[in-house]
Order: structure tokens, then C-alpha cells, then sequence
């Protein structure tokens, strides 16, 4: 098992290479009407709180407090994110756009987007379905090489058609062809901002 096998099962839970049970595997296409409707959302002011809110919950998780909306931080050397649970106070629209507008803020910092993935999946009595969307800095490869804040991978997962989660993963590499990867917390500061 590599390094980032080993760093992705334990933050994501072991993962079999074609997993029993799963009976949809396909790219992630959006509809018109699906883009149309994010918009709108992305000039809400429902949006523009919901983001503040998470930015005001991470900050203060960081210092150690809980504040709502509960935010799980993750941290290790090579692994950074969090994870944002779902209330039914959000919305299932709402919440399921934050996917994308998290995957479309982190598009610009110069990220391109590698692959958007729908799988479903039955674990006993429960269907999960999860979309992903994985992202990786445009960089060159005159070394070292600038791999800003590594690769970033965004999930939303739901059981049962309902949702319970959103993941935002930082993974860097510490090989020596590449610069030390940038301060999380300005990855995180950008995420949650309000600009247009």
C-alpha cells in the first residue's frame, strides 16, 4: 500500500479496489437547469451566510471551540480538511451545492479538475451514494515544483438519499522534486470566502 493509500484509508475509511455492491460508477454531468439554480444559490444571501457561518465554526474549531454548524478538523503532516455534517436545517439543495461551490473556489487558485465521480453503493441495509470531485494545481515540471496546497479532494456522500456529509481533503507530497506545500489555513480562508 502506498503512502496516500495508506493516508486515504485512514481519514476516508479502507476503500476495496472495486468494492461489492456498487452499482453506479459514472462521471458527474450537470444539467443546465442544475447550473442555473447553483447560481441563483451562489448570489443568495442564504449562501453568503451558510459560507460565513462555516468560516466562523472552523476558526473557532481550530481554537478548540465548538460552534454551529459543526465542523470535524482534520490534521496531519501530509493530510489536511474538514468535515461538514449535515442538518436538516440546511436543506438537501443547499447542502449538495455547497459541494460544488467549495470544488469551484478552489478552482481559483489555479487548480484544474481531474474528475467528478458519482458511485452508489449498498453496505448492508444502507445505499450510499457519493459524488467526488478531485482537483490538482496546474503546475510545470521545472523542479522543485510548486504544488500549492497538493491535491484536493471533495466529497459528498449521502445514505439512504439523504445527506450526512461533506469532505474536503489536502493531500501534499513530501518528495523532494516538489516546494513545501502552502499553509492550509490560507486554503481554508479562501474556501469560505464571500467574494464573487
Amino acid at each position: 500500500m502506498s503512502y496516500f493509500d495508506d493516508i486515504y484509508s485512514r481519514i476516508f475509511g479502507k476503500q476495496d479496489k472495486t468494492p461489492a455492491g456498487i452499482f453506479v460508477n459514472e462521471l458527474i454531468k450537470r444539467s443546465q437547469s442544475f447550473i442555473n439554480r447553483f447560481q441563483e444559490w451562489k448570489n443568495s444571501d442564504y449562501s453568503a451566510e451558510l459560507i460565513n457561518d462555516l468560516w466562523q465554526s472552523y476558526f473557532w474549531r481550530k481554537q478548540g471551540v465548538d460552534k454551529d454548524p459543526h465542523i470535524l478538523i482534520l490534521e496531519s503532516t501530509y493530510s489536511n480538511g474538514f468535515a461538514i455534517s449535515y442538518e436538516p436545517k440546511y436543506g438537501k439543495n443547499n447542502f449538495h451545492y455547497l459541494f460544488d461551490y467549495l470544488a469551484d473556489q478552489v478552482k481559483k487558485l489555479d487548480y484544474r479538475l481531474v474528475v467528478s465521480r458519482h458511485t452508489m453503493q449498498e453496505k448492508g441495509d444502507i445505499v450510499e451514494s457519493k459524488e467526488m470531485h478531485y482537483l490538482k494545481p496546474k503546475t510545470g515540471f521545472v523542479e522543485p515544483i510548486d504544488q500549492k496546497f497538493g491535491n484536493v479532494q471533495i466529497e459528498y456522500i449521502e445514505e439512504n438519499d439523504e445527506p450526512t456529509r461533506i469532505k474536503l481533503i489536502a493531500n501534499s507530497y513530501p518528495d523532494r522534486k516538489y516546494k513545501q506545500a502552502d499553509s492550509f489555513e490560507d486554503l481554508a480562508k479562501h474556501i469560505f470566502s464571500i467574494k464573487k
